[in-house]
């Protein structure tokens, strides 16, 4: 995690130092990070079906992942959230298991 925060003068761990419209370094939006997604899985060329994955499945999966291997505290710190009651939402698995292949 402190990688990431390298060269990183923002409080976010996510940061750009380029935006658009002239607007001061910082924090992607939520919306940004959304539709950039969702972008990078159509050009990937993988067919996911009728229902492919959105960024906060891959997210809250990740979050489990770190969980499991690292702690709640370190997944919370992942997910960036300053209350633990919204990432127990995220590592609550709500009866969808995933199944390793």
């Amino acid at each position: 995690m402190e990688e990431c925060r390298k060269g990183n003068p923002s409080d976010s761990l996510i940061y750009s130092s380029v935006r658009r419209g002239g607007r001061k370094p910082g924090a992607v939006s939520p919306d940004a990070l959304t539709g950039a997604f969702a972008e990078s899985r159509e050009i990937s060329g993988i067919k996911f079906g009728p229902d492919p994955p959105t960024l906060h499945e891959i997210r809250s999966l990740a979050s489990r992942l770190y969980e499991l291997e690292n702690g709640e505290d370190f997944a919370q710190r992942f997910l960036d959230h300053k209350n633990l009651s919204m990432t127990k939402k995220y590592l609550d698995l709500r009866g969808q298991e995933y199944v390793m292949v």
